[in-house]
């Protein structure tokens, strides 16, 4: 249950930011409220949860994409490398008190997922990361299209 909850939460989290609401997660999952604080304390709790996992998670998938030599590489570790970003987007955190110690630690995960992406596709400079990030700052949290990324993966 603690994993079904979690992943119902990251959802949430990915659609609403922070504001995501236990009661959503709770009548999605068909259970209580009670069921939900009494595998996480508070919501603070439920969001740290949801960001280890998708951490892990994320570096485990980034890792092993990255050892791998196949076509559509570049593909699939931009995609984690947006999906990361889309974590950290500033809209996803709002008024919590959790707020800061969550955003540190999201983005110091964040930015170890950026510098395995630097180091996994090896641009010939700075300019083509410059381009990429610009890229999906300007995607505002919309998926990227495959025209997009097959016009990054020209740039590398």
């Amino acid at each position: 249950m603690r994993t079904k909850i979690i992943d119902v939460s990251m959802r949430g989290l990915q659609r609403d930011g922070l504001r995501f609401s236990v009661d959503t997660i709770a009548s999605e999952l068909k259970i209580s409220k009670k069921t939900v604080y009494k595998y996480f304390p508070s919501k603070e709790d439920l969001a740290v949860a949801v960001y280890e996992k998708f951490y892990a998670e994320t570096v485990k998938e980034f890792d092993a994409c990255a050892t791998v030599e196949k076509g559509g590489r570049f593909s699939e570790l931009l995609d984690l490398y947006y999906r990361s970003w889309c974590m950290v987007r500033a809209d996803v955190f709002n008024k919590y008190a959790l707020n800061n110690a969550l955003r540190e630690f999201a983005e110091t995960k964040h930015n170890e997922i950026r510098r395995k992406f630097i180091t996994a596709i090896s641009p010939a400079d700075e300019a083509a990361v410059f381009i990429i990030d610009g890229a999906i700052e300007n995607s505002n949290g919309k998926p990227l299209t495959r025209a997009i990324v097959q016009k990054l993966e020209l740039l590398i």
